[in-house]
């Protein structure tokens, strides 16, 4: 290409479009060099080639505001932006890593033969979730699915309903003023503890990695009934049986 070019001819050969073209001059990314005597606006021959260093880096998925930088940056190193991507890459492919270990869960879950309602669908989706992220070191996630595996789908509904109900009992207790070393809190705190041995490991890596997760992520904790006052009040009567 040789010349000068206005937007609406430089749109048409490389492509893009004069809307495109205009939002680029508006943030300072890329604006016409040339004013003819009359005031009309024309790209360059350099213009064109730093559009077309634009697209290529927007091909690698930087962000504009990331590729005005590089660009107009007079120590610009091509090998450090492709650094920053290839780490950008690399993220999304654990993500995707994740998501499909999650997918494969849920699927051996719905292929086991034994209907499941959406509320424990999602609570598998929350527990890989949970399993997966970083408070959980590849030792505790992995025993706990072999637990999973282990016990089997009907079992662990009826560890999970067995739970729903000492939630409730626990919360009423609490509401009610009733101490954590009433004996009737007693009772509902050995069954917690048969519950949750049976289920999780119970061991004080464990506990810890649980209880920093729903630390950070309290959301998780409501969506199963517990909250943190509640979680103090079971975590003292079963420490008191």
């Amino acid at each position: 290409m040789n010349g000068s070019w206005k937007v609406g001819e430089l749109a048409k050969r490389t492509g893009t479009t004069v809307r495109t073209l205009h939002h680029y001059d508006r943030i300072g990314l890329l604006s016409p060099s040339r004013t003819t005597e009359s005031g009309h606006r024309l790209y360059t021959d350099a213009d064109v080639a730093k559009l077309h260093h634009i697209l290529s880096l927007k091909q690698l998925g930087l962000a504009l505001e990331e590729i005005k930088a590089m660009i107009h940056s007079p120590s610009f190193r091509p090998e450090e932006m492709l650094k920053l991507q290839l780490s950008r890459l690399n993220e999304q492919i654990g993500m995707l890593a994740e998501l499909k270990d999650r997918v494969q869960y849920i699927l051996d879950l719905l292929q086991s033969g034994q209907p499941i309602p959406e509320e424990r669908f999602m609570l598998a989706m929350q527990m890989m979730r949970m399993m997966q992220s970083s408070h959980f070191s590849k030792g505790l996630a992995e025993e706990l699915k072999s637990r999973s595996k282990r016990i089997g789908p009907e079992k662990l509904r009826e560890i999970q309903a067995e739970g729903q109900i000492l939630l409730a009992e626990f919360r009423s207790c609490l509401t009610g003023g009733m101490p954590p070393d009433d004996p009737n809190v007693a009772k509902l705190a050995k069954r917690w503890k048969a519950a949750m041995d049976a289920y999780a490991p119970a061991d004080a890596a464990f506990v810890q990695a649980a209880e920093q997760y729903y630390g950070d992520h309290p959301e998780d904790a409501v969506v199963h009934g517990m909250d943190g006052d509640l979680y103090s009040y079971i975590k003292t009567a079963v420490s008191l049986i």
